[in-house]
């Protein structure tokens, strides 16, 4: 069933927002994934931010605009979320992380270990992204990251918001 499947991952994205794993999620949570990527990342954090504050206003919205979610207020905000606002997200975190143009493997790889994930899956999450096998990522395959997280079983099949 793919709403069941696309629960999980919201599920998952949920525990990669809460790693003081207080089983809550709020504007805070973005907050405390922007000082990550600023501390070992870089890159335009302040249109970063922006983004993902968009994203949490969308999801709060979805919510009765409750300042902190729990695990099941969010996943069901998440799944009243259309594929629209996903890809919207997405391009703009992109854009935001990586600029207009192609990113390498190297840059790629700092982004998701600074938001917390490990090398070697970012390595592996590179390679399945790079569809073209390239060695860079392009906005459509960041995106296609997108679809495949909602979509596609296989374990580090994408990433979203550059968290999972």
């Amino acid at each position: 069933m793919a709403t069941d499947f696309k629960s999980q991952r919201f599920q998952e994205l949920f525990d990669a927002l809460d790693p003081d794993r207080n089983d809550l999620v709020g504007k805070h949570s973005f907050d405390n994934l922007i000082s990550r990527l600023d501390h070992d990342f870089g890159g335009n954090i302040h249109d970063l931010q922006k983004a993902f504050h968009e994203f949490w206003r969308t999801v709060q919205s979805r919510s009765e605009n409750r300042p902190t979610l729990s695990k099941q207020q969010f996943v069901d905000a998440l799944n009243a979320t259309t594929l629209r606002e996903f890809d919207l997200l997405s391009g703009r975190v992109f854009a935001s992380a990586f600029g207009f143009g192609e990113v390498t493997k190297d840059k790629f790889v700092r982004y998701y270990t600074a938001a917390g994930g490990d090398e070697a899956a970012a390595q592996e999450v590179f390679t399945r992204l790079d569809g073209d096998r390239d060695g860079v990522l392009i906005r459509q395959e960041f995106h296609g990251g997108l679809v495949n997280y909602l979509h596609d079983s296989a374990p580090a099949s994408s990433v979203v918001l550059g968290v999972v």
